[in-house]
């Protein structure tokens, strides 16, 4: 708090001294923030992040809609369980890597033509699942399919962030990574029935047509959010602008450099931890409930309803507390400022104060999970702690995802490419080393450690929660916090 004070006194000073007799520097500023942040209606703004949110929901629903098939699918392409594991792996990893290209175009040319490019590619890779004919071919489909599904993976934020400022963004990114963080729970359970009525490739032609219905609502309905574009025609509040970049600067290796930072690589190695564990937890439980618990295809499909709710109310409760957290701080420096033309910026690290809350939740339900299964105890006590899994891992997120967006304010979609890049990455590689601990130490000791990995991160990123700023202030990023 002291820091903080220093750093608005010191401001302040700088201002009055810069406006010169005249002051004509303030009262240009205020004349400047009495502005509108964004020009959107609130009706309209709520539209936009329905419409972000169900198409973020497109990635980890195609990713995860075709695993209670894929029995059917590796017999019917005559393959091997191992060959079939990489149409997973594949999609993995095109989804660590192609969000840092579609986040740097969606920062050059706007948002609203990234959405429709990446849902017409997405779609014209589901059709080439669902008519594949061989291994070989279904990998290269779902390849293209993850390109093109991963686009909001990193756009979505930056499009939460053109709309909304700073004390109001947590509530609207808890929205937003529903759809993210929903995927891995409904997919099974939509894949499960349509599998097991319809057949595998029934999957793919479903997500085909919804490609196609968010195709077309990129066309016709979602309005272009980026502010340098959408400041050309309307009078908004000139912060949180990102200067037009060459095409020299939109490289993506410039944006993963960013680890350099102490405090960004402290925030990503918990985000791998913690996605990983999610990640594989999701793509492990129909192994038990079908494995161990005798649940058929349909029923283990619905079984992931238990942490899909939790996620829900996970994301919408964290997003609205980091947004109290923030306006608590900023009461607070208010009332410790001595002057009435001070602006007021809050460290972005305020918005870790509640971290502890849902990720404590989500450590603990993981280890009873594993242990439960492992003793092949009550079903109804596994559904509980995957209820906690799905809400300790959506609060965290808010907590998280919003932190990164605020030190990056004017590269949100960049910098949440980045964190899809390390968190992706690390969920493939724990993804295919699962089955081999899942058979050399079983599920209680594999999911144990997956708990010591998180508790490591977790402890490590406590520097950041409380030694945050002065690390930005001695090794960056500068300060854009608007």
């Amino acid at each position: 708090m002291a820091d903080a004070l220093k750093e608005i006194r010191r401001e302040s000073q700088d201002t009055v001294a810069s406006s010169g007799p005249s002051g004509v520097s303030n009262k240009q500023l205020d004349a400047d923030m009495e502005l509108p942040y964004s020009h959107f209606s609130a009706k309209s703004r709520i539209m936009i992040v329905v419409i972000t949110a169900f198409t973020g929901l497109i990635s980890p629903l195609a990713s995860n809609m075709y695993y209670p098939s894929i029995t059917a699918v590796r017999d019917d392409l005559n393959t091997t369980q191992s060959g079939i594991t990489w149409t997973i792996t594949a999609f993995v990893i095109a989804m660590a890597i192609f969000p840092l290209l579609w986040s740097n175009l969606a920062d050059s040319i706007g948002r609203k033509p990234v959405y429709a490019l990446s849902m017409l590619i997405f779609t014209c890779g589901s059709v080439g699942c669902a008519l594949s004919r061989s291994l070989t071919a279904l990998i290269a489909a779902r390849v293209v399919q993850s390109a093109g599904s991963s686009a909001v993976q990193s756009a979505g934020a930056g499009t939460i962030s053109d709309i909304y400022p700073r004390e109001q963004r947590g509530t609207a990114l808890g929205i937003y990574y529903l759809g993210p963080l929903l995927g891995p729970c409904l997919g099974p359970l939509i894949g499960g029935y349509i599998g097991q009525d319809a057949g595998w490739r029934w999957v793919f032609w479903v997500l085909a047509i919804l490609g196609g219905v968010l195709l077309l609502l990129a066309l016709f309905v979602l309005p272009e959010t980026h502010r340098r574009i959408v400041s050309k025609t309307h009078s908004i509040q000139p912060v949180n602008i990102p200067l037009a970049l060459s095409l020299k600067d939109n490289n993506p290796l410039l944006d993963i450099a960013t680890v350099r930072y102490p405090v960004v690589a402290l925030s990503m190695f918990l985000f791998a931890m913690l996605f990983g564990t999610y990640f594989t937890n999701a793509t492990a439980q129909p192994l038990a409930y079908e494995g161990i618990y005798g649940l058929s295809q349909g029923m283990s499909g619905l079984c992931f309803l238990s942490s899909g709710v939790g996620c829900i109310l996970g994301s919408t409760s964290g997003g609205r507390v980091t947004d109290l957290l923030l306006a608590r701080h900023r009461k607070a420096l208010e009332a410790a400022a001595d002057s009435e033309r001070v602006e007021i910026k809050i460290p972005a690290e305020a918005r870790l104060g509640a971290m502890w809350v849902g990720i404590s939740m989500f450590m603990c339900a993981v280890i009873i999970c594993g242990w439960l299964i492992e003793y092949e105890l009550a079903l109804a006590g596994v559904l509980v702690v995957q209820f906690f899994i799905g809400a300790g891992m959506a609060f965290t997120f808010q907590s998280l995802g919003g932190y990164l967006i605020d030190v990056f304010p004017t590269r949100s979609a960049r910098i949440t490419g980045v964190q899809n890049f390390w968190r992706s990455l690390w969920a493939a590689v724990i993804v295919q080393l699962f089955p081999t601990m899942h058979e050399n130490i079983g599920w209680g000791w594999s999911y144990t450690v997956m708990f010591f990995l998180t508790l490591a991160a977790l402890l490590l990123m406590q520097v950041a929660v409380f030694r945050g700023e002065r690390l930005r202030q001695r090794f960056g990023p500068g300060p854009e916090l608007r």
